[in-house]
């Protein structure tokens, strides 16, 4: 019974001891990353998809691989990822993880046929094609048509505009909520 009791009390003091008053702690080892806590994991930036198991936020996935480097979760660049990324899925109906692997892979299609398009780009792109109005089945299944357009020879906004007819008009946009 003795030992429990210390145990309890030894849990509850190294969780006080990790609480702090201070309402901007350093985030230090908040914004290591996953490479640096693991070293026999690959960097975040080298990471060719996004799995569910690697433990690593879509927008510091994306915006590590557009650094070149690895990012820390609260950076700027990261935390500008996930605003892209949270229009996206209020947009389609996909997760942001397989939102950003279907961007990446449509970057790497794109880039195999001549055509330089970041996949955060695309993310932000893509997001303009159902409007603010009404969300769209698959991000992955736009991918895919907006990938034929371009291979037809349509620029970026043609495509985009093309694609915007084919799902037909959209609610009018309003600031009311």
């Amino acid at each position: 019974m003795r030992a429990r009791s210390l145990l309890v009390a030894l849990m509850i003091a190294i969780g006080v001891a990790g609480c702090s008053d201070d309402p901007a702690p350093e985030r230090e080892s908040q914004a290591q990353t996953l490479s640096e806590t693991q070293p026999d994991k690959p960097a975040t930036h080298e990471l060719k998809w996004l799995r569910l198991t690697d433990g690593i936020a879509p927008e510091q996935w994306l915006a590590s691989r557009e650094a070149g480097r690895d990012l820390g979760l609260y950076e700027g660049p990261v935390l500008d990822m996930g605003q892209v990324l949270h229009v996206a899925t209020e947009r389609f109906r996909d997760q942001p993880r397989m939102i950003a692997n279907r961007a990446v892979q449509l970057e790497e299609m794109l880039r195999e046929k001549g055509i330089a398009e970041r996949a955060p780009r695309l993310i932000v792109t893509l997001s303009q094609v159902p409007g603010v109005q009404r969300s769209v089945e698959s991000f992955a299944a736009l991918t895919q048509q907006y990938y034929n357009l371009r291979l037809e020879g349509l620029g970026q906004g043609a495509a985009v505009e093309a694609l915007k007819k084919q799902l037909g008009p959209s609610a009018p946009e309003t600031n009311e909520p």
